[in-house]
C-alpha cells in the first residue's frame, strides 16, 4: 500500500502546485526574452466503441476499467509542466533548461532538454513530504520523440529509489496505438493495443518467479463486441467467453 499511495500523492502534490502556480498574477510573473516554456508530453486518448462501454459483461467492464487507467495517465503530463511563476534558468551552454518552483518545505526542480529527435524531462525534488526527506531526488522522468509518436515514463519509489512504475507508449504509422504499464508493487503488466478502427486487445500479466506471466487477454471488435480468456501459469486457457 505504500507505494500506491505514493504514487497517488505525488500524482495530486504536482497537480496542486500546477494549478496553485497558475493563479499567480501576471504581474509577478513578467514576460522577459528568456521566458519560454517547455514542450508538454503528447499523450494519446484512447478510443472506444461506444457499445463496449455499456455491455454488463464482466470482462467487458475490465476492459473499458483498464483503459480508463490508461486515459488517465494522460494526466501525469502535469508532472513535467512548470507553474507560473516558476522560475526559469536558460540552456547552459545550450544544453539544458531549468525550472525551479517552491511548495512549502519542497523545492521542485524540472530539468528540459529537446534536442533533434528527442524530448526529457526530469523532475527533482528537495525538501520533505509524506514523512520523506529527500535531496536532489530524481522522482520523476520522461523521454519522447518529438513527434510525440512515442515515448517513456518513470515514477521512482524514494524510500528504495527504484523505479515504482514505469509506462512506455507507441504510435505507429497507420495509427495502431501501443501502450505497455508496469507497476514493480503491485507486480504487474497492462499491454494494450488499439487500432485506428478502435478494435483493440489487452493483455494482463502477473508476475511469477520475476517473470511475468499473462494472465488475461481481452479483445474487442469495432462494433464493441468481443472476446476473453484466462490462463494458468503454465499458459493454458483455463476458461474463456465472449459478449456480443
Amino acid at each position: 500500500m505504500k507505494m500506491k499511495k505514493f504514487l497517488m500523492m505525488f500524482l495530486v502534490a504536482l497537480l496542486t502546485f500546477s494549478i496553485a502556480g497558475c493563479s499567480n498574477d501576471e504581474d509577478n510573473n513578467p514576460v522577459t526574452p528568456e521566458t519560454k516554456e517547455p514542450a508538454k508530453l503528447a499523450l494519446k486518448e484512447v478510443q472506444v466503441p461506444e457499445h463496449l462501454t455499456q455491455v454488463q459483461d464482466p470482462h467487458a467492464q475490465m476492459a473499458v476499467a483498464v483503459i480508463q487507467m490508461a486515459n488517465g495517465f494522460r494526466n501525469y503530463a502535469t508532472f513535467f509542466t512548470p507553474p507560473s511563476g516558476a522560475t526559469h534558468v536558460p540552456k547552459a551552454n545550450g544544453i539544458k533548461d531549468e525550472w525551479t518552483w517552491q511548495e512549502g518545505d519542497l523545492t521542485i526542480r524540472l530539468v528540459y532538454n529537446e534536442g533533434e529527435d528527442q524530448i526529457s524531462w526530469q523532475v527533482y525534488l528537495t525538501g520533505t513530504f509524506e514523512g520523506y526527506t529527500v535531496t536532489n531526488w530524481l522522482g520523476a522522468e520522461a523521454q519522447q520523440s518529438k513527434d510525440g509518436s512515442t515515448g517513456h515514463l518513470i515514477i521512482y519509489d524514494p524510500s528504495t529509489t527504484n523505479i515504482a512504475a514505469e509506462w512506455d507508449w507507441d504510435v505507429e504509422s497507420d495509427g495502431t496505438y501501443s501502450f505497455v504499464f508496469v507497476g514493480y508493487e503491485s507486480s504487474q503488466k497492462i499491454d494494450i493495443t488499439v487500432n485506428p478502427d478502435n478494435s483493440g486487445t489487452i493483455k494482463i500479466y502477473n508476475s511469477l518467479q520475476n517473470q511475468f506471466v499473462l494472465q488475461y487477454k481481452i479483445s474487442w471488435t469495432a462494433s464493441g463486441s468481443g472476446q476473453w480468456w484466462q490462463y494458468d501459469p503454465a499458459g493454458n486457457i483455463v476458461a474463456q467467453g465472449s459478449w456480443t
